[in-house]
């Protein structure tokens, strides 16, 4: 409320006003929303023409239940530095964008054919040593014709079961995007007659992820000059 300022000529006699109601000051709206981590920045590369290249001819891809019409590379064994460097500009930018200490978990490329979509789903961890430490998703559309389908992304920050707000980010070809994991998030059909070509990324703060001797997963925390497994 609005303070009333007090002088001595208010003070003086002075016929009656009628008392004003008093209302109620209207709630500010919640600024939640605008906590949850999102970033959008155009990325275009000269190596974007080779890896359309690789993608199609030398990646190993397979059929992914959150995929209508799609196959991912989320479940094959890639060493992405097998093929000269060509992805590393596209994964110094991942790591920029969500901050200069976060580390990339895992590195995938989806393929939607026309009338294909990527179904709802999150990022959170199902790794407990992974729980308390922050995460970011990141997505680069190498291949984006027009109509080929936008993201759809939560912006509800009271999400429960019984509703939820999705906002359509517009995305075009060349673009990347950050995120946070928690928010829920699916894509338009894609109702192009060709194919989108998305990679994708999970990334942790000061976090790298390696396997031990007998194959299985270990996630080492970047400790001053050390490396200690979690």
């Amino acid at each position: 409320m609005k303070k009333i300022k007090v002088t001595i000529n208010s003070l003086k006699s002075s016929p009656k006003k009628p008392k004003r109601k008093k209302t109620k000051p209207k709630p500010k709206k919640s600024n939640l929303k605008n906590k949850m981590f999102s970033k959008k920045e155009t990325f275009k590369h000269i190596n974007n023409i080779k890896l359309k290249k690789y993608v199609l001819e030398k990646i190993p891809f397979q059929n992914h239940g959150l995929l209508n019409k799609g196959v991912s590379s989320y479940n094959s064994n890639v060493d992405y530095d097998q093929f000269d460097g060509v992805f590393l500009p596209y994964i110094y930018k991942f790591c920029s964008m969500a901050g200069r200490d976060y580390r990339i978990l895992d590195f995938w490329i989806n393929i939607v054919e026309p009338g294909g979509h990527t179904k709802l789903h999150n990022h959170i961890t199902m790794f407990e040593a992974l729980k308390n430490i922050p995460q970011k998703v990141g997505a680069y559309y190498l291949q984006k014709p027009k109509n080929s389908g936008n993201l759809c992304m939560e912006n509800n920050a009271y999400r429960n079961k019984h509703s939820s707000e999705f906002k359509v980010i517009k995305v075009k070809e060349n673009d990347m995007i950050i995120f946070d994991p928690f928010l829920n998030h699916y894509t338009e059909i894609n109702k192009s007659k060709k194919q989108r070509i998305v990679f994708a990324v999970n990334l942790a703060e000061k976090v790298r992820k390696d396997f031990d001797q007998d194959g299985n997963v270990v996630f080492l925390q970047e400790y001053q000059d050390t490396l200690k497994q979690l």
